[in-house]
């Protein structure tokens, strides 16, 4: 059975502050867990419900005893994020980035505030064997919960999300997504280091960041539509690139 204290600590990382405070946040549903399960990362406890286990035995049988609580269903959506809880919910720390490499290429999300593009970014990221995101101070925090869900996990796939000094990485390449540039079926192999900027749908990349780039590329318009969800558009980017 779950401590109060414990119950109370899970229901306290909803809060921005608290999470940053402990370094823990809590990821919902069998598949980011599994995922999460698989690249070895340590979870402090697993809380779920009898339904859910009735479902998913096999699931709850290769999670170690001492951390499972079974929970009543008042308590899970009472502890989630969601408005139709999954089941089960974990809670683990942040993960333990390195440093940045600047010797290895990036991406750079330029005020992004939608959590689901951003967990789908860090997902996409993932997928094409990006391992460092950097963000803008006006990113969303990547550790918000809808984020999180978006990832699929990911979050532990990659070796560094955090924010970085423009000046830091001059030695890259900057290419930029915009409506405005040169078609990015033109882009030829690059050579050299690069980081790859994508900013927001409503706002596009700040002006700080435009100055910076050395390239501003654009996906051709081959139909119809008012625009390019920007997750989609950056698995183009980098599918071009890589």
């Amino acid at each position: 059975m779950i401590t109060k204290k414990t119950y109370k600590n899970i229901r306290s990382l909803k809060d921005k502050k608290i999470r940053y405070a402990q370094k823990k946040f809590t990821l919902e549903g069998i598949r980011i867990i599994q995922t999460v399960l698989d690249e070895n990362v340590p979870i402090e406890c697993v809380l779920f419900t009898k339904n859910f286990n009735s479902k998913h035995l096999e699931f709850i049988k290769q999670i170690n005893d001492k951390i499972l609580f079974e929970v009543s269903d008042r308590e899970m959506k009472d502890l989630s994020n969601t408005i139709t809880p999954s089941g089960v919910l974990a809670l683990a720390h942040f993960p333990n980035y390195n440093k940045i490499d600047l010797t290895k290429n990036l991406i750079y999300l330029d005020q992004i505030s939608d959590p689901g593009n951003m967990g789908t970014m860090i997902r996409t990221a993932s997928w094409f064997g990006l391992d460092q995101v950097v963000l803008s101070s006006n990113c969303i925090d990547p550790f918000n919960p809808k984020v999180v869900a978006a990832a699929m996990g990911s979050h532990f796939q990659l070796k560094f999300i955090g924010k970085e000094k423009i000046e830091n990485l001059n030695e890259h390449l900057w290419i930029g997504a915009s409506l405005n540039g040169q078609k990015l079926s033109e882009l030829k192999e690059i050579k050299k280091k690069w980081v790859l900027v994508m900013g927001s749908e409503a706002h596009g990349i700040s002006a700080k960041t435009l100055k910076r780039l050395d390239k501003v590329y654009t996906i051709s318009k081959q139909g119809k539509g008012d625009s390019l969800n920007v997750a989609v558009a950056m698995g183009i980017f980098l599918n071009k690139l890589i």
